[in-house]
């Protein structure tokens, strides 16, 4: 009778000071889906802000969104393993890092093919697709849910106009422009006459401003958020990508939910 009278005032003060309580909402939290995302943009980045103030509450009743920003969890390029591996469970990723994995990938990557964001979405979901679809689903265990516009790319150079005007690719010739180290990212900048250099994004700004490369290229709105314009003096707008994303999901993490 002693212990169950003293397991019932037990119960009763964890009951007073929340703690079953906590216990209980803890377990419920439990039940929810994690869906970490982990991208190299920072959290002011278009992409980010999209993701945190639109998929982030459209998920909220089943999942918990988790975003992690600059490439604290896993670097650059290396999210889509992270995913495959089942260490992560999203990332915003390219068409040029699908492309290391299926060079297929590598006609989304070449310079003026996409007309603007409207002409993405209808590629993205024209049955053309499926067959890439598939192979990121079957052969990497990707699943590719959406294309999301990034902007028009445009060059960004240390030098003045007066130094350097670019009217032609001929014009950039010996000019070392940042570019992500992947095949597809590199024959772009070599297709803008420019001496590709292979840098992680997080390292760029400290790299123009030291001169360690002349320019980088990116849509206008990443120039802004990462704050290019301090340490360059001219943007030379050959639009030369109309950029996209994928937001990519792990097919296991997928598949493990309910249609609903």
């Amino acid at each position: 009778m002693f212990t169950k009278l003293t397991r019932r005032a037990a119960l009763t003060a964890m009951v007073a000071t929340g703690v079953l309580a906590s216990s209980v909402t803890g377990a419920l939290a439990a039940d929810k889906l994690k869906l970490r995302l982990a991208t190299s943009g920072s959290a002011t980045d278009q992409r980010s802000v999209a993701m945190a103030e639109v998929f982030g509450p459209a998920v909220s009743e089943f999942a918990d969104y988790e975003p992690s920003y600059n490439g604290t969890i896993f670097a650059q390029g290396t999210e889509l393993d992270a995913i495959s591996r089942g260490n992560l469970e999203m990332s915003i990723t390219s068409a040029q890092e699908l492309a290391q994995f299926f060079p297929e990938f590598s006609i989304f990557t070449a310079g003026y093919v996409h007309q603007d964001a409207a002409h993405q979405v209808a590629v993205f979901n024209d049955p053309l697709m499926d067959e890439f679809k598939a192979m990121a689903e079957n052969d990497l265990g990707v699943k590719l849910l959406s294309v999301m516009y990034l902007g028009r790319r445009q060059v960004n150079l240390r030098q003045t106009k007066d130094e350097l005007t670019v009217k032609t690719p001929a014009d950039l010739a010996g000019v070392n422009i940042r570019m992500p180290g992947t095949d597809a990212w590199q024959f772009l900048g070599k297709a803008l006459g420019a001496a590709p250099t292979p840098m992680a994004f997080a390292e760029v700004y400290t790299a123009l401003s030291t001169g360690a490369v002349d320019g980088q290229d990116n849509p206008l709105p990443t120039v802004v958020d990462a704050k290019f314009y301090e340490v360059t003096n001219q943007i030379v707008l050959t639009s030369h990508l109309v950029d996209l994303n994928y937001i990519a999901i792990g097919k296991g993490v997928w598949d493990d939910m309910t249609a609903e």
